[in-house]
C-alpha cells in the first residue's frame, strides 16, 4: 500500500445511541444544568475508561462533544467543558487524570518524557490554564505544529486548569489540508468544539479558578458554627437546590453582628421585662383571673421603639434596626410595631411561631391556679410549678427566636438590605480586568456557571492568586514574540519552537527550540522522534518482532538498520508494557508533519539539510507502520553530498511514489482552487489571493501569491484587475495604520504535483512578480530606499541580476524609477512604463528563484522601533 492511500476515518465510541436515550427522557432534560452536565461528563468518562489500550480517543470525544451540543442538552458545550470538569468535578486522582488524557491524546507516558517539549521538570505543574497558539495569518506549518504542542501539553497536563489550543482568527479553512489531515481525522469538532480563535490572549474565570478550599453553606446553617480557619477558605452560600445566594466572609460576621446584637437586645430584654413583671403581677396582696388578660395585653402592646435598648442606641443604630426589622423580617411599622406585631410578622412569614409565647401566657388564665371563683389558690408549689413551665417555655422559644436570627438566611439578607452589600461574584466567562474589579478588597470570589437565569458556583478565585505576576503560560509554535498574538504580561511563555527570527524576555527560562529549518515542523517532528524511540514499536507484539528478527539475513546496510531497530523494540516490550504510543496516532503525527514542510518548503523547491534528512525520516516511519515493520521506502546513500546535493535528493525524494501519492491529491485541488480564487478576484468578490499578507518592522506589509503554472494563463488574463484590488486594499491599509507606509506583494510561481514528479519543475519561460507601492509621503520614500539598498544584496537578486525587469504603472512612474537608479542594482535599459496608470512598480524576476519571503525579502525590509 502506498502511503497516500491510507484512508482516514473519525472514529466514534460505539452503542451512543442507547447512551443517549437516557439523555432525551423528561427526567433528564428537567435536571438543573449543573445536574444534567455532570451526569453528561460522568458518562463520557465512562466510556473512555471502558476503552481497552492502547487507544487513541480524541476524535471519539469530539465526536460526542458535537453531538451532545447538537442536542442542545447543555448551553455550548465543547471539548474545555469536558476537560473542566475533569479537572474539577470528576473526583479523580492526579494519576488517574492524566491516565484519562493519555488515552485520549493516543500517547500514555511517564510526565517527565514531555521534557523536551515543556519545561516540567521535578514534576512541576504551572498555575492557571496553558495556551498552545499558533501566529497571526496562520498558514499550514504553524496550525499543524501548534495542534501537535496542545495535544502534547493536554497529554503532559502542564497547566493546573485547562489547555488551550488557539490560532488567531480561526484555522486557514481554505487549504485541502484542512480537510484532508484534520476534519477527515477528527471530524468537523477539531475546528468547531476545541479550537480557540483569539486574536488576542485572555484568561477568564474559568481558566483561574479552583475549588480550593471552597465550602458550600446551606440558608439555614448557623453563623456561630462557621469558622474561617484559613487564610484561603471561602465559605459559599447555596439554596437548597444547589445555587448561589452569596458568600459569608470574614468581615461579614461582625457586620452582621452589630444588627444581631441591637435586635437581640429588644428580645432578651422583652425577656427579662416580661419576668419582672410576672413576678410583680404574683406578688400583689390579691390576684384575680381577670388581671390576667390586661396584663398580657399591656405586655404585648409595648412597642420596640419604647424598649430600654432602643432608647440607648444611636441614630445609625436605630435606622438600621428600623431596616432590619422592615425589610428582614417584613414588620412593616419597624420600631414603631409593638411587640405582638413583631410576633404576628414572624409567624405569618412562617419564620418563628412567636405566638406560643402569648399562647404560653394565656394559660395562666385558663389553669389550675385559680379557684371557680377566679381567686388565686393558696397553693404555693403549684404556683410556682407552672410559672416555671410558662417561663422555661417562654425562654425555649425565644430561644429558638435568637437561633433563627443567626442563620445564614437571615444574615445574607442583613448584608444586602441593611448595609445594601450586594452580592459580588463572576461568572466563567468574566476576563482578568472584570474579575479585578470586582475583587476590590475581597479575599475571593465566586465563580459561578449560569443556569436558566440562576447561577451555580463552580469555583472560587483568590485575590492572593490573582496578584501573581504569572496567571498562566503560553507555548508558541512558529513564532516567537509576544507582539504577534497580543500575549498579556499576565502570561509567561515557556515553551517556544521556532526556525524564524526570535525576540522573547521571560521571568523564567523557557524551553526554547530555535532551529534553522524551513518548515518548524520539521523542528517539531524531531522532538516527536526524540520521544516516540523511546516507546513506539510500530503496533508490533513480541511474538512479531520475534518472528521477524528470524527473517533477516543481514546481506546489505539497509536489513542491519531493520535488524537493529527490531532489537531496540524487544528491548522496550521487555522493560515497560504499562506505558504505549497509539500506532495510529504516531501515523497521523508524522504525516501532519510531512504536509506541513511540503507546504512551507513550497514542494522542497526551498529547503534545508535539516529538512530533508527529517523528510526521509518521516516517509520511512509512515512505511514502517503501515508494514508493520522496519521499512525504508526511500534512502539518501547513493546521492553525492556536492554542491547540488539538496536539489538531487528533494528530486529523488518527489519522484518517489510513496511521496507522489501523498502530494499529489493536495496539489491537484491548489491548482483547481486557485484557478476559482484568481476569478472570483478578476470579479472582486472574496478569494484568498491576498491572504497571505503580514505586517512587519513597524512600516512593511507584504503579501505572497503564489501560482501554479497551469494557473499562469488564466492569472496573465486578470493580473491588471488583481493589481488594482491589491493596491486598493492596500492604501484602505494605510488610513487605518499610516506607520505601515511600504507595501510589497510577491507572486512566485511553484510547481504543480506531475511537473515535480516528472522532473520538469525548472522549466519555465515566465517571469515572477514583486509589486513595490508606497504612500508617496517623505517617509515612505526613505522606506523604499532603504529597502531597495538593502534588497539588491539577496543572493538570488545578485545571482540573476540579468534576468531582472521593472515596469513603471503610473503617473509616478519618474519618480519611481529615480528610487531605483540611485538605491538599487542598474537594470540598463530594462524599464519599461504601462498604461495601466497605477501609482506602483513591478520588478520581474526568474520564476521559481526568489521563492521565500521569509528568507529572501523579510530580511531586507526597514525597520522602525
Amino acid at each position: 500500500m502506498l502511503l497516500g492511500d491510507y484512508v482516514f476515518q473519525p472514529k466514534t465510541f460505539s452503542q451512543l445511541d442507547s447512551l443517549f436515550k437516557q439523555f432525551e427522557k423528561k427526567e433528564f432534560q428537567n435536571l438543573p444544568d449543573r445536574k444534567r452536565s455532570d451526569q453528561i461528563n460522568r458518562a463520557l468518562l465512562g466510556l473512555i475508561q471502558k476503552e481497552p489500550e492502547p487507544c487513541f480517543l480524541l476524535s471519539h470525544v469530539l465526536d460526542f462533544v458535537v453531538k451532545v451540543d447538537q442536542k442542545k442538552w447543555l448551553e455550548h458545550y465543547t471539548f474545555t467543558s469536558f476537560e473542566l470538569w475533569l479537572n474539577q468535578f470528576s473526583g479523580l486522582s492526579l494519576e488517574e487524570n492524566l491516565h484519562i488524557r493519555g488515552k485520549i491524546a493516543g500517547k500514555f507516558l511517564p510526565r517527565d518524557e514531555y521534557q523536551v517539549l515543556f519545561p516540567i521538570g521535578m514534576n512541576k505543574y504551572y498555575a492557571g490554564s496553558h495556551f498552545v497558539t499558533a501566529h497571526k495569518s496562520p498558514d499550514l506549518d504553524t496550525t499543524i505544529a501548534s495542534f501537535w504542542g496542545w495535544l502534547d501539553a493536554f497529554a503532559a497536563k502542564v497547566g493546573t486548569s485547562l489547555h488551550l489550543w488557539n490560532i488567531p482568527g480561526g484555522a486557514p479553512e481554505s487549504l485541502i489540508e484542512m480537510e484532508l489531515i484534520f476534519k477527515n481525522i477528527f471530524g468537523e469538532g477539531i475546528f468547531s468544539h476545541l479550537l480557540k480563535t483569539r486574536t488576542t490572549l485572555s484568561l477568564t474565570a474559568n481558566d483561574l479558578m479552583t475549588l480550593g478550599d471552597m465550602q458550600p453553606k446551606k440558608v439555614e446553617d448557623n453563623i456561630g458554627h462557621i469558622h474561617h480557619d484559613k487564610d484561603k477558605q471561602a465559605i459559599v452560600v447555596v439554596g437548597d437546590d444547589g445555587y448561589y445566594l452569596g458568600d459569608w466572609r470574614t468581615s461579614d460576621y461582625e457586620t452582621t453582628r452589630q444588627v444581631l446584637v441591637l435586635i437581640n437586645q429588644c428580645i432578651r430584654w422583652f425577656e427579662n421585662n416580661l419576668h419582672i413583671n410576672l413576678i410583680s403581677l404574683f406578688s400583689r396582696p390579691s390576684l384575680k383571673r381577670e388581671d390576667i388578660p390586661p396584663f398580657i395585653e399591656a405586655t404585648f402592646q409595648l412597642k420596640i421603639k419604647d424598649s430600654d435598648p432602643v432608647q440607648e442606641f444611636s441614630k445609625k443604630e436605630k435606622e438600621n434596626l428600623n431596616t432590619f426589622l422592615k425589610d428582614v423580617l417584613g414588620v412593616h411599622a419597624g420600631v414603631e410595631a409593638t411587640f405582638a406585631e413583631f410576633g404576628a410578622s414572624l409567624s405569618k412569614m412562617m419564620l418563628v411561631d412567636f405566638s406560643k409565647m402569648r399562647t404560653l401566657l394565656d394559660t395562666l388564665a385558663s389553669g389550675g391556679i385559680f379557684d371557680k371563683q377566679g381567686k388565686l389558690i393558696e397553693n404555693r408549689p403549684h404556683i410556682f410549678t407552672e410559672l416555671g413551665k410558662i417561663i422555661e417555655g417562654l425562654h425555649t422559644a425565644i430561644q429558638h427566636l435568637r437561633a433563627f436570627m443567626e442563620k445564614l438566611d437571615i444574615a445574607l439578607k442583613i448584608k444586602t438590605k441593611v448595609f445594601n452589600y450586594k452580592p459580588t461574584f463572576v461568572t466563567v466567562r468574566a476576563e482578568v480586568e472584570e474579575i479585578r474589579n470586582k475583587m476590590d478588597g475581597h479575599s475571593y470570589l465566586t465563580v459561578t456557571y449560569p443556569d436558566r437565569h440562576l447561577f451555580y458556583p463552580v469555583g472560587v478565585i483568590y485575590a492572593s492568586d490573582l496578584r501573581k505576576n504569572t496567571l498562566g503560560t503560553v507555548s508558541l509554535r512558529d513564532f516567537c514574540n509576544r507582539e504577534e498574538v497580543s500575549i498579556p504580561n499576565y502570561l509567561e511563555i515557556i515553551s517556544v519552537v521556532d526556525h524564524h527570527k526570535s525576540q522573547l524576555t521571560t521571568l523564567t527560562p523557557p524551553l526554547a527550540i530555535i532551529g534553522d529549518s524551513q518548515s518548524s515542523n520539521a523542528l517539531v517532528a524531531e522532538l516527536a522522534f526524540h520521544i516516540n524511540d523511546r516507546y513506539s514499536v510500530l503496533g508490533m507484539k513480541k511474538e512479531e518482532i520475534e518472528n521477524n528478527l528470524k527473517k533477516i539475513p543481514l546481506s546489505s546496510l539497509e536489513e542491519g538498520r531493520a535488524l537493529s531497530k527490531l532489537l531496540h523494540f524487544r528491548e522496550i516490550l521487555t522493560k515497560d508494557t504499562r506505558h504505549y504510543i497509539y500506532p495510529e496516532r504516531e501515523f497521523i503525527e508524522y504525516i501532519h508533519f510531512l504536509y506541513g514542510i511540503i507546504d512551507d518548503t513550497d514542494l522542497l523547491s526551498k529547503i534545508s539539510h535539516r529538512d530533508i534528512i527529517c523528510i526521509v525520516q518521516l516517509l520511512n516511519r509512515m512505511k514502517s507502520l503501515i508494514a508493520k515493520k522496519p521499512t525504508e521506502t526511500v534512502t539518501l546513500q547513493d546521492i553525492p553530498r556536492d554542491k547540488d546535493y539538496l536539489k538531487k535528493a528533494s528530486r529523488h525524494i518527489l519522484q518517489n511514489e510513496d511521496m507522489y501519492s501523498l502530494y499529489k491529491r493536495v496539489y491537484a485541488f491548489r491548482e483547481k482552487d486557485l484557478e476559482k480564487n484568481i476569478l472570483l478576484a478578476s470579479k472582486k468578490a472574496p478569494s484568498t489571493l491576498f491572504m497571505d499578507t503580514k505586517e512587519q518592522n513597524g512600516c512593511c506589509r507584504i503579501g505572497q501569491t503564489k501560482i501554479f503554472a497551469k494557473n499562469r494563463e488564466t492569472y496573465l488574463k486578470h493580473r491588471s484587475t488583481i493589481r488594482q484590488i491589491w493596491w486598493e486594499d492596500a492604501m484602505e491599509a494605510f488610513k487605518e495604520k499610516p506607520e505601515y507606509d511600504l507595501h510589497l506583494h510577491m507572486v512566485s510561481t511553484i510547481a504543480g504535483a506531475d511537473e515535480v514528479y516528472k522532473g520538469k519543475e525548472d522549466e519555465h519561460p515566465h517571469k515572477d512578480e514583486l509589486w513595490i507601492g508606497i504612500s508617496g509621503t517623505d517617509l515612505s520614500v526613505g522606506h523604499l530606499k532603504r529597502f531597495l539598498n538593502a534588497f539588491q544584496e539577496s543572493p538570488p537578486i545578485k545571482q540573476y541580476a540579468k534576468d531582472l525587469e521593472l515596469e513603471l504603472l503610473g503617473d509616478n512612474a519618474e519618480e519611481l524609477q529615480q528610487y531605483f537608479e540611485e538605491s538599487f542594482l542598474p537594470l540598463n535599459g530594462r524599464i519599461k512604463t504601462s498604461k495601466q496608470k497605477l501609482p506602483i512598480a513591478v520588478l520581474y524576476f526568474k520564476a521559481g528563484t526568489l521563492n521565500s519571503r521569509k528568507a529572501m525579502v523579510s530580511p531586507f525590509l526597514p525597520s522602525v522601533k
